[in-house]
């Protein structure tokens, strides 16, 4: 079966810790209200439709389970996309620890080429705690893990969630000619 690549649709993943915001911030881009309570994933799939640069996209994202262990289903997902959304919650230090420690080396094991968004979520809290992620921890970690961008967002008060999926569009569409051009040099 051959699948043809449609340059106006970008598949991407949501990882991260369970309870940093990723439904929160798949459902804020679809227009869908945020719940109330934490309902744990294993796998939802959304899509959105985002203007970049005039063009039109069509988003699908795939919001998978933030449990380790399932670590099975989840890598059998990551195959299908066209680039990777790491998320924390800057409240949950553990979070960006297990970004470094945990998400990125599961990827990595996968794909070692494809685009990494880091994402801070839930920035609205950032005030009610005093340990609080920085920015500036924030924009060091997206260097060590050679992520594309970095971007914040608070899916609750729809700040900057915009903003992660025109980078997702972004360094798709990078990827993509990149590995066009890597084509045509080596035809493969």
């Amino acid at each position: 079966m051959v699948v043809l690549e449609n340059k106006f649709s970008v598949q991407c993943s949501l990882v991260g810790d369970g309870m940093v915001g990723k439904s929160s911030l798949a459902k804020a881009i679809t227009g869908q209200g945020l719940d109330d309570g934490y309902i744990a994933t294993t796998e939802d799939s959304y899509s959105a439709s985002i203007t970049v640069k005039e063009d039109t996209y069509s988003l699908n994202i795939l919001d998978l389970s933030g449990q380790h262990d399932y670590d099975g289903v989840r890598t059998q997902d990551y195959r299908d996309n066209d680039i990777f959304v790491v998320c924390f919650s800057v409240v949950d230090r553990e979070s960006l620890e297990s970004v470094q420690d945990f998400w990125i080396p599961e990827i990595r094991q996968i794909d070692r080429k494809r685009p990494i968004i880091l994402v801070a979520t839930q920035t609205d809290l950032r005030v009610e705690y005093s340990d609080s992620v920085t920015k500036s921890e924030g924009k060091n970690l997206a260097k060590q893990i050679c992520a594309f961008s970095y971007v914040e967002c608070s899916a609750a008060r729809r700040t900057g969630v915009k903003d992660v999926f025109e980078q997702v569009v972004m360094a798709s569409l990078k990827n993509r000619k990149r590995r066009s051009l890597i084509k045509r040099m080596f035809g493969r």
